[in-house]
């Protein structure tokens, strides 16, 4: 992915056995085991390459590996959050796009940015590309998951894009400051438009994101 980053184009997709994931539910692991299509994004890490090494860090937590596909991938496609690897989804693709717009913002004020998301495997159901539930036992595992993610980099602040992600992230009790945002997804154009008073464009959008880290990370 790293040798692919400013490759045009898609390149070919990592894929994986699905082996690589047992559920503690045992009929969760069926219909996993069934599913029309799977995904996982490795969570990753973008800076500036500017020689400063000294960053402080911004995370930002979305909600799942979210996968479409025309036909069963007996495969586990693998990716990163936003598809960000890919030059054509940063630069071209309209809706990531806006998410390496908004996270570039970031990167422009010298953070160095952190990209997980809350629930680590998408199953589709047995005949589509519509998500199932995971199990409790599976939110618990994901959620101790996270804890270690940000326990281990110590973010200056949180980012969570969706009301899954933030009320996940409030739930595990932890002490870092945590930004909310509603999803950058077109599907939010409503919410966008609520929150920043204005019509949801990009530019609108961008703007209101970049006043609003500016002035929330300030004094951190």
């Amino acid at each position: 992915m790293q040798k692919d980053f400013e490759s045009e184009g898609f390149p070919p997709e990592i894929r994986l056995s699905r082996d690589i994931f047992c559920s503690h539910d045992m009929k969760f692991q069926k219909r996993y085991n069934d599913s029309f299509v799977i995904g996982v994004d490795i969570p990753s890490l973008l800076e500036r390459d500017d020689d400063y090494p000294n960053k402080k860090m911004i995370a930002i937590l979305g909600q799942d590996p979210l996968r479409k596909s025309d036909k069963r991938r007996e495969e586990i496609g693998i990716g990163t959050p936003y598809a960000m690897h890919l030059k054509f989804c940063r630069e071209r693709l309209r809706n990531t796009r806006l998410y390496f717009d908004l996270i570039k913002v970031l990167l422009d004020e010298g953070y160095r940015v952190y990209l997980t998301d809350i629930f680590k495997v998408w199953v589709s159901e047995a005949d589509k590309d519509k998500a199932i539930p995971l199990s409790k036992k599976d939110h618990q595992r994901f959620a101790s998951i996270i804890r270690a993610e940000l326990g281990i980099f110590k973010p200056l602040a949180v980012i969570t894009w969706g009301q899954v992600a933030s009320k996940t992230f409030k739930s595990l009790n932890l002490n870092f400051n945590h930004l909310e945002f509603p999803h950058p997804s077109g599907a939010n154009n409503g919410k966008w438009q609520e929150l920043i008073e204005k019509p949801p464009t990009r530019e609108n959008r961008i703007s209101f994101w970049k006043q609003k880290i500016n002035d929330s990370l300030l004094d951190l």
